[in-house]
């Protein structure tokens, strides 16, 4: 029996059959995944939701446990319906630190009125890129704007009401530095960034070790092994799970 698959996936519902533990939804039952793992398939684009704020799953990889995700809110615009901060759940996730970095958006600004402030700010306009984005129903200045520019300008560009940090891949980041228009923004975030996955790893890699398919207690929500000979807290023996014994995680 195989519990993981070495290849990167592109999401679908389709491979969500296929993707193995922790992840179910769809066609596949609870007891398959962890209970944190559920993916929607109700749409064209999976979703997962990591702290009440969905995600689109772009693809999956189980062999180093990462998947790539996107914020849903964020697709094909730079006007989300509420202006929110990334939320993760550092329980469950972390970030892939060589493929993962933050873009930092700038929601209804206004510019210091300080003469002082102005003179820095002013020069950097004609390279910093502008968002044309409502804020409850008005018009607002908003800016995308570079890491190093970002550090020139500081107080020069005066208060703003919101400051999001959107995720985006390493390589699209670097892109985005050189980025003069908003589509250019906008198509690093729709790349998304890549999580690792925490989900009782190393219990899982026990329970495929003895033969298992890794999975939750269908009455405690707990890890359990899936196993031939019966469901169980750890590997294919020893305590036996309180649920019932369901072998169909394939």
């Amino acid at each position: 029996m195989s519990n993981t698959s070495t290849a990167t996936q592109r999401f679908n519902a389709v491979t969500l059959r296929t993707s193995g533990y922790p992840f179910w939804g769809s066609n596949r039952a609870e007891y398959c995944g962890h209970p944190s793992f559920w993916l929607d398939c109700s749409n064209n684009d999976p979703l997962i939701n990591i702290t009440y704020m969905n995600y689109r799953v772009l693809e999956i990889n189980n062999s180093p446990r990462t998947l790539r995700v996107a914020r849903s809110d964020y697709l094909d615009t730079i006007c989300p319906p509420t202006i929110v901060n990334t939320t993760i759940d550092f329980n469950l996730f972390s970030y892939s630190t060589t493929n993962a970095t933050n873009l930092t958006l700038y929601y209804n600004c206004q510019p210091s009125a300080s003469a002082t402030a102005a003179a820095i700010f002013t020069p950097f306009l004609s390279i910093i890129t502008p968002l044309v984005c409502e804020i409850n129903n008005t018009n607002s200045v908003n800016y995308y704007m570079n890491s190093t520019i970002q550090n020139l300008i500081g107080i020069g560009l005066g208060i703003c009401s919101y400051r999001v940090k959107v995720p985006v891949l390493a390589a699209a980041a670097q892109t985005a530095e050189l980025a003069v228009t908003q589509a250019e923004v906008i198509t690093a975030i729709n790349g998304g960034f890549m999580l690792e996955w925490i989900a009782n790893n190393p219990q899982c890699d026990e329970c495929v070790g003895a033969g298992g398919l890794c999975g939750s207690d269908p009455t405690t929500k707990a890890f359990a092994c899936h196993c031939i000979n019966g469901t169980f807290t750890s590997g294919c023996s020893g305590a036996v799970s309180t649920g019932k014994h369901p072998i169909c995680c394939h």
